[in-house]
């Protein structure tokens, strides 16, 4: 018996998708699991794998074409069987399609039937003014073309008239994520009533937090520490992880966290789910990873769905602020700006901080302004306070804490391990897709308190440094035999004063005496462009 394969519904709310690309041709055989075809729906695009193993004995659905949810794309053979005639003739969807412009063109040849000229000249004639009766052809059998048009045009303008309407330079379609974005947010913007708060953010403390968990090895960004503050003011908040629908507001315990991700076809959202059981580790690993199969095209349906509040970051591109739009049916969506140095009143006195805007819009139909406000301000002092939230600790005053010393904690069989140090925390894992593993990670502290430890050097004896890097390797596999130190620095200092002051940084973090004897210990020092 056949297989068809039809449409896929890859979301509650699609309706109908785009054919692609095909992938494999009429007459193909075609292994359960080949891919088949790519389909783009309103947020993605999505490979259609074949259902079934056999002949691809029709394609139903040609590129470019809109097909209903549920509408037969192809069919499959199997066992040899044939596909009768009659029904492959019957791609219903395609048929109206080809008739309609046929019949509409006909009336109108009573008066241009004379006037050969592509659809596309025609087009830019009647916007521009231009009368294809009084050009001459230049295409085949005398055919007038979009240039002969564009030239007529020049030329009327030229003229004593200079009466021609504005023409565009050319069209760009715009993709099927792009036009279905375009729409809904068309109707969110007219059916929902949006307002939008504002604050400016003071981030000395989340670059403090990030900046020492790089040391330590970690690779939070700083997108990652929002994203975290935000997940902990949804949890205290939990009317704005909501949606409103038919004077209700359906509150949601489960926080799935959309991130709009820019790619070539467009802007998605993909969804990071259940963050709130997440901690700051996992929301960055996890965010990463959605970046990554955004941009790659990669992203399931399953990516992309049942959103609850989404998180917009366009400080990347230098936007300072803006006035977001939802993404009905979601009641918010926090609009995030660049980080700039600017002034800021501390204590009565001005003090230039790193500081951003951040703008949230909610829907004013479920959100009044004073819930909105404790959202907003809760996000605010998070990322002040150095965003310590997302793992589920109360945001209370961190204890005291004694200089130096770091406390680490493992739950569970799996390989993770939490770092605290006073207020901050990062973590560690042994998995080599989820963090720096353990060696990874004392390397990086290595690397670190050396460049530091330099750094402290130089400022004591009054000599100023450049660029510095550390690159630090050790053996991949087995036990840690040998590790290599590669300090580049940029300085006025002889060699021999340089090399001093490498020798103090050393000593500083006790590299040696921390290293076992029988691992081999290599540090050199180069200058920035030696070769």
């Amino acid at each position: 018996m056949p297989v068809v394969i039809q449409m896929p519904k890859l979301g509650h709310a699609m309706t109908e998708g785009t054919v692609l690309q095909w992938h494999k041709g009429a007459g193909e055989t075609v292994t359960r699991g080949d891919l088949v075809l790519t389909v783009e729906t309103d947020k993605a695009e999505v490979e259609v794998e074949a259902p079934a193993s056999g002949v691809l004995a029709r394609l139903t659905a040609a590129q470019g074409e809109v097909v209903q949810v549920g509408g037969e794309l192809a069919v499959i053979a199997i066992n040899g069987e044939s596909i009768p005639a009659a029904t492959a003739s019957t791609p219903a969807a395609p048929a109206p399609t080809v008739a309609a412009p046929q019949v509409t063109a006909a009336p109108a040849p009573a008066r241009s039937s004379r006037v050969a000229a592509s659809p596309r000249a025609k087009r830019i004639a009647a916007e521009a003014g231009v009368d294809l009766g009084r050009i001459s052809g230049s295409g085949p059998d005398g055919m007038i073309t979009e240039d002969d048009v564009r030239r007529a045009a020049a030329a009327s303008i030229a003229g004593p008239q200079a009466s021609v309407a504005l023409m565009p330079a050319r069209r760009e379609k715009l993709t099927r994520i792009q036009a279905v974005g375009a729409k809904n947010l068309t109707q969110s913007w007219q059916q929902v009533p949006h307002f939008v708060q504002m604050v400016r953010v003071d981030m000395s403390r989340t670059l403090e937090k990030r900046r020492a968990m790089s040391a330590g090895g970690a690779k939070t960004t700083i997108t990652d520490l929002i994203l975290a503050a935000v997940v902990q003011a949804l949890r205290e908040n939990p009317r704005i992880n909501a949606s409103y629908r038919d004077g209700e507001m359906l509150i949601y315990d489960r926080i799935n966290l959309g991130i709009a991700v820019d790619t070539p076809s467009g802007l998605v959202v993909p969804v990071i789910r259940d963050a709130q059981t997440l901690d700051l580790g996992a929301i960055s690993t996890r965010a990463a990873e959605l970046a990554a199969k955004a941009r790659e095209k990669k992203l399931l349906p399953q990516d992309l769905e049942e959103c609850t509040f989404t998180v917009s970051n366009l400080g990347a591109y230098g936007v300072e602020n803006g006035t977001p739009v939802i993404f009905a049916p979601q009641s918010a969506l926090m609009f995030v700006g660049a980080i700039r140095d600017e002034v800021i009143a501390i204590d009565g006195k001005p003090e230039v901080r790193p500081a951003m805007q951040i703008a949230i819009a909610y829907d004013h139909r479920g959100i009044d302004g004073a819930s909105a406000a404790r959202f907003t301000t809760r996000v605010k002092q998070l990322l002040e306070d150095g965003a310590q939230a997302a793992s589920g600790e109360e945001t209370t005053k961190p204890a005291p804490f004694r200089k130096h010393e770091v406390t680490l904690s493992a739950r569970g069989d799996n390989l993770k391990v939490e770092v605290n140090y006073g207020p901050m925390r990062w973590s560690l894992d042994g998995d080599d897709v989820a963090g720096p593993d353990p060696v990874s990670a004392f390397l990086g502290a290595l690397g670190g308190c050396l460049l530091m430890s330099l750094r402290v050097a130089a400022r004591v004896r009054k000599v100023s440094l450049g660029r510095a890097s550390v690159h630090v390797q050790a053996n991949e596999k087995g036990h840690v035999k040998e590790i290599q130190v590669q300090l580049e620095v940029e300085s006025t200092l002889d060699d021999k004063q340089l090399h001093h002051l490498v020798e103090v940084a050393e000593r500083g973090c006790h590299v040696r005496a921390l290293i076992k004897p029988e691992i081999d210990l290599q540090l050199t020092v180069r200058r920035y462009g030696a070769v």
